[in-house]
């Protein structure tokens, strides 16, 4: 106990937010990707018993399974069979790892300032990133990566304080999982022999540069080995697989569109700040300054007596904080890599900004001599911790669609005509609620709704959340054939009746509505399609030979497109066929079979029928 005495501040924290992802874990719904990766990893598993499998596309083979394949081993170890039980322990398991993120952020602050509050402070500041806290239960690609990247840095100071082949070694696994989470985890491949290139040319003798190269050969070939060790697609061609997963960085082959500052692009056309813009307007504001500040604190050192600086742990540890934040970012767009979806490729740039900003503090807080303005400093600190946590409760469970203020977030739909606000799609599960508190199985006039209906938008593991009873409510109102359209921002002029709306700030981010007469619509725009912007549409299929078109609500686009709700004739008797993907897709749409649309036929039973996506959406097949 003894021992715990002086951590009692971040223990005590850390069971708070257990509590609290506890208490919050099934107000979060399925993303289409967590089912997508999930039959991947399956099937993977199927091919290392060297058995014939399906693959989903070819480049799913560089995904790595350091994360993945635990999801899938826990399912058998804890007897976990019914759907709801799979997913909510994804989301527990993803959220535990996202905690154990911020005990490392904690344990790196102590060794950096040797101040309980400060570390404290750096914990917390990692963990209350809104949008990082609502991707911590549905996100299992992007968050394991940016908590395994706070256990890297950790384990890099602790192996050069303690320069030995040990800790060296620790240190190469922990980066090994690190890449095979995400390659961009290299970073930490060239960081770390750049810093121990360092301590040679500065060793005082000849026996610590000879310890200081055998403690860096142990880093790189335990690194290697583990990334080796941990994604199979490697061990038949180590050096040409490798060099084909580096170059899929740049040259992923998914294509999506994306509304960016008013401007739909596509994955490939974003601007050159497209990352930083994303990371400055939804990161958490007294963050970025501290952070901003934090940087120039240990350039100014450097700039300053960069002889001290080469020889102060401290220092090169700040300019290793540094590196593994702004060279990313630029190699970003250097590469010209395809990014996508905000900055979730980029989560991981949290860690060490997080800890910037605590030096941030602590370079403010040496500023002052003053008790009361260093109190002051401190409190301005603590009130924007208050601010996120109060931000990331009000706009519970969408904390994923969080601006901060340096974008207008008070007039009506300004943010949604600017970005795209959800590429999750997990409010689905607030539709489904929505449908059971206010819809009757059967339809009557009491309800305002006198017109046929069935569900066809809500992907079937949200449904698989909610309770046994809700369950069969839900089947028993799409037996009686009542049909709730949802819509979501980005979806262009409506032409149906909005039922409900979810809501961040006041921007829409989902709506149920009712469609009043689909053959009135059919009839109206027979022989019409989509023009040459089609790239941009996604298409939907009914029963009743309509395919619905969504569209992105930016301004510019909107202008050049009909305000009417777009469809695309299909004569009723190729429905079936056409269903079942045998009939060729209408000209200038992409085709379900190919790998850059929605995976919803891939991951869901043949019989139901395809999930919508917007066109902004992430669930493309690879959303990698």
């Amino acid at each position: 106990m003894k021992a715990l005495a002086p951590h009692w501040g971040a223990l005590i924290a850390l069971a708070l937010f257990l509590g609290a992802g506890l208490a919050v874990l099934d107000d979060y719904g399925v993303t289409l990707d967590e089912s997508y990766h999930r039959g991947v990893f399956l099937s993977k598993i199927t091919q290392l018993r060297g058995e014939h499998t399906h693959i989903h596309t070819e480049h799913d083979n560089f995904y790595g399974g350091a994360f993945h394949f635990p999801l899938l081993f826990a399912e058998p170890a804890f007897g976990l069979r019914d759907a709801r039980e799979i997913h909510l322990s994804r989301h527990l398991l993803t959220h535990l790892f996202f905690l154990v993120g911020g005990l490392f952020a904690y344990l790196l602050g102590r060794r950096l300032f040797y101040n309980g509050l400060l570390a404290l402070l750096a914990m917390l500041a990692f963990l209350l990133h809104p949008r990082l806290y609502a991707h911590s239960f549905f996100n299992a690609q992007d968050i394991p990566f940016a908590a395994m990247f706070a256990v890297a840095l950790y384990l890099a100071h602790r192996a050069f304080r303690r320069n030995t082949v040990a800790a060296f070694v620790l240190l190469g696994v922990g980066v090994g999982v690190a890449v095979n989470l995400r390659i961009i985890g290299v970073v930490l491949l060239a960081a770390i022999p750049a810093l121990r290139a360092l301590d040679i040319a500065f060793a005082p003798s000849w026996r610590e540069r000879k310890r200081t190269l055998l403690t860096t050969g142990a880093f790189v070939l335990s690194s290697a080995v583990a990334t080796y060790a941990l994604l199979p697609y490697l061990w038949s061609n180590p050096l040409a697989r490798a060099v084909e997963w580096w170059t899929l960085l740049s040259a992923h082959p998914n294509l999506l569109e994306e509304l960016f500052r008013g401007t739909v692009y596509t994955s490939m056309e974003f601007p050159a700040d497209y990352v930083l813009v994303w990371f400055s307007v939804t990161s958490p504001p007294f963050a970025l300054l501290l952070g901003a500040v934090g940087a120039a604190a240990i350039l100014v050192q450097w700039i300053r007596s960069p002889g001290r600086a080469l020889r102060d742990m401290r220092l090169r540890f700040g300019l290793l904080l540094i590196g593994c934040f702004a060279p990313p970012i630029l190699a970003v767009v250097v590469l010209d890599a395809n990014i996508y979806s905000g900055w979730r490729h980029m989560y991981f740039l949290w860690a060490p900004f997080a800890l910037l900003a605590v030096v941030g503090l602590a370079a403010l807080v040496r500023a002052l001599w003053q008790p009361r303005l260093r109190a002051a400093v401190y409190g301005a600190a603590g009130a924007g911790l208050a601010a996120t946590l109060i931000s990331t409760a009000l706009i519970h469970p969408n904390q994923h669609a969080f601006f901060n203020f340096s974008v207008d977030r008070v007039t009506p739909d300004y943010l949604g005509t600017q970005y795209t606000m959800d590429f999750w799609r997990h409010p689905d599960l607030q539709a489904l609620e929505w449908v059971l508190d206010n819809i009757d199985p059967i339809s009557d006039e009491t309800s305002g709704i006198t017109a046929p209906w069935s569900i066809w938008d809500v992907h079937p593991d949200n449904m698989s959340l909610l309770p046994a009873a809700a369950r069969a409510r839900i089947e028993k109102i799409t037996e009686s054939g009542q049909v709730h359209i949802l819509r979501w921002s980005g979806s262009g002029a409506r032409s149906t009746r909005a039922l409900h709306h979810v809501q961040v700030y006041n921007n829409l981010i989902m709506t149920i509505e009712q469609k009043d007469d689909l053959p009135a619509v059919y009839d109206a725009t027979r022989g019409r399609e989509p023009d040459d912007v089609a790239s941009v549409y996604d298409v939907h299929r009914l029963d009743d030979a309509v395919a619905l078109v969504m569209e992105p609500c930016a301004p510019s686009f909107i202008e050049r497109v009909s305000a009417t709700l777009r469809v695309t004739p299909v004569d009723p008797a190729d429905l079936p066929p056409w269903r079942e993907g045998k009939r060729e897709e209408p000209r200038g749409f992409p085709s379900s079979t190919t790998a850059h649309t929605s995976t919803a036929s891939a991951s869901r039973p043949s019989r139901s029928p395809p999930t919508p996506s917007p066109a902004s959406d992430s669930s493309c097949a690879p959303n990698c």
